[in-house]
């Protein structure tokens, strides 16, 4: 199986891993990645190697949760 794990949290595990380069984007809640009040922090995930593909900081929607 294949985690799904940035440098502070785990998110799953890929039990079947696809054969085409997939990806899941999940939301992070770790400060150390950078969330914040008013700031949202987006991991992607590669669904063949369950490497971290890239990290987005978006700041939230204005009355959005968080």
């Amino acid at each position: 199986m294949l985690e799904l794990r940035c440098p502070n949290k785990k998110f799953g595990e890929v039990a079947m891993p696809s054969v085409d380069e997939g990806v899941i984007e999940v939301v992070c809640p770790s400060r150390f990645c950078g969330k914040r009040s008013g700031v949202v922090v987006l991991h992607q995930f590669s669904t063949s190697t369950g490497k971290l593909l890239a990290t987005r900081r978006y700041q939230s929607p204005e009355g959005g949760t968080q």
